[in-house]
């Protein structure tokens, strides 16, 4: 049975592809600091903050869970902060850039040398739109998403000649817990967002693609755009 790890698992994108990757089969462990909503759902769960890098760098040398042969791996923990950056902490930034840059570069690190030796393998990169073109009040997140999209199109060409796959997903608005923390939120109706199974979908597409084949880059948009303010 083929392995799979994904990251930010217990909620969103994560939780979704980890249940479509187990309907097809797959073995998957998560990573996630809260597991609590996803009871039925059959993946070994590791509870781990990727913003702490010490305790992270201390689990991959050391916890069994993390250490399997895995098949796949998908870097998908991370969140949105947005506003103007002079409004933000030094820890603020930190803590962003941690868990949506850092820690990636933690878990490469780690599972490449690995990687590269077996082959057929692969890696799954969710990005955002973010990703794509710089945003108001969005320079620190789309900083992270910009530098995630960089690393992915370097680790590809890194990997090329080691049979592995990088696919990096850019996904517009997605109807997650994403926006529970935000001042803003796609408007109402399925139109106005993505629904985290459509996204799933996409990447089960993908790894199920001949490996004579892969998607570099896909951007995933609802057919239509608009946000409005919460209210307070």
């Amino acid at each position: 049975m083929k392995k799979a790890l994904i990251t930010g698992a217990s909620s969103g994108i994560g939780l979704a592809t980890a249940k479509l990757l187990v309907e097809n089969g797959m073995h998957v462990t998560g990573v996630g600091r809260d597991f609590s909503q996803t009871e039925g759902v059959d993946m070994r769960r590791v509870v781990l903050d990727l913003a702490e890098l010490p305790q992270l760098s201390e689990q991959l040398q050391q916890n069994p869970e993390l250490n399997q042969n895995f098949d796949l791996l998908m870097l998908n923990a991370g969140y949105g902060h947005f506003g103007g950056l002079e409004n933000f902490s030094h820890a603020q930034m930190r803590q962003l850039l941690d868990t949506n840059l850092v820690s990636n570069l933690y878990l490469l690190k780690h599972y490449l040398p690995v990687f590269k030796q077996q082959g057929r393998k692969d890696i799954i990169f969710i990005g955002s739109e973010a990703a794509l073109h710089g945003a108001k009040q969005g320079a620190l997140y789309c900083a992270s998403k910009f530098a995630l999209r960089g690393l992915s199109q370097s680790i590809r060409a890194d990997c090329a000649g080691s049979d592995i796959r990088v696919v990096l997903v850019n996904p517009g608005p997605v109807a997650t817990n994403f926006f529970n923390e935000l001042g803003f939120m796609p408007e109402r109706g399925s139109d106005y967002s993505i629904s985290a199974e459509t996204v799933a979908e996409t990447i089960i597409n993908v790894v199920n693609q001949d490996r004579s084949v892969v998607t570099e880059e896909i951007n995933l948009q609802p057919l239509r755009r608009a946000f409005r303010k919460k209210q307070r």
